[in-house]
């Protein structure tokens, strides 16, 4: 990886079964980006951001090597295999889930905390020893979430958007240097899926911390993400500034007129991306 990467895909595949979801895939993302990743379903999208964080492994190149997953100057995996060492890697990356992945039964401050599980002793994480200065840390990233007010509250009484806001608290207690969010606000009314993106965007300009989001929804790609890789059938079929993805583009992208896949409510202007770390793919 060059200093101008924190992520570097090279020669990526990965088919279940029979099916190929991913096709020889090559992606640089540098530090401090805001990148959404858009395609229609099944184009890929999760599955990219899963390898990304080593919760799956591509195929098996012929020629071992070929294929490489970087991230923070780490390799997560490469010729389809996980790096020994993809847990501790793992440790600087915050994964956030369309579902929230909280832990209902628990409290709201106790599932904040599990985000200091990769830099405390596996012991004390076990017998949910935290310290002091661990909860007012966990407290401090609610309060930022707004959310503070809810900390003894179990996580499962809370709706949806409150769930999302509190995942990302979770990987905001994890110091996480990347935050990889798939499709966050795809179950979240319009209110609540605004306040999340506006959380992101303030973590991706206040801490300069690399954001890489699956989105369904364009308007967001739009109003929030300078940049857009837009995947179709499991390949790159657009990567570039967002502010000169075309409408149609997006129905070329989607298969679809473009007043069925949402882009028509947002007029914000999105400012260019830095032309030395991208490649505009035109459709």
């Amino acid at each position: 990886m060059t200093a101008g990467e924190v992520i570097r895909i090279s020669g990526l595949n990965k088919s279940f079964g029979v099916k190929q979801v991913l096709f020889d895939l090559s992606l640089h993302i540098g530090p401090g980006e805001m990148v959404a990743l858009i395609g229609s379903s099944g184009s890929g999208k999760s599955t990219l951001l899963r390898h990304l964080a080593g919760l799956t492994q591509g195929d098996a190149d012929a020629r071992r090597g070929m294929s490489r997953v970087d991230v923070l100057g780490n390799t997560i995996q490469c010729g389809g295999r996980l790096s020994r060492r993809v847990r501790r890697h793992r440790s600087r990356i915050g994964y956030i889930f369309q579902q929230f992945n909280l832990v209902g039964r628990m409290s709201v401050i106790g599932n904040v905390l599990l985000g200091s599980l990769g830099r405390i002793p596996r012991w004390r994480g076990v017998c949910g020893l935290f310290s002091e200065a661990e909860r007012r840390q966990a407290l401090s990233a609610l309060e930022r979430v707004g959310m503070a007010e809810y900390a003894d509250r179990r996580a499962s009484t809370l709706s949806g958007g409150q769930q999302q806001r509190v995942a990302i608290a979770r990987a905001l207690a994890q110091r996480a240097e990347i935050i990889l969010a798939d499709e966050p606000v795809a179950s979240l009314d319009p209110e609540s899926a605004r306040k999340v993106m506006d959380l992101l965007l303030e973590i991706n300009t206040q801490d300069r911390t690399t954001i890489l989001v699956t989105l369904h929804q364009v308007d967001y790609a739009r109003r929030y993400c300078p940049r857009t890789v837009a995947l179709k059938e499991g390949r790159i079929h657009y990567n570039g500034p967002t502010g000169v993805l075309s409408d149609p583009c997006l129905a070329e992208i989607y298969g679809a007129e473009t007043g069925e896949i949402g882009i028509h409510q947002v007029n914000a202007q999105t400012p260019g991306a830095d032309p030395r770390v991208l490649r505009a793919v035109s459709c």
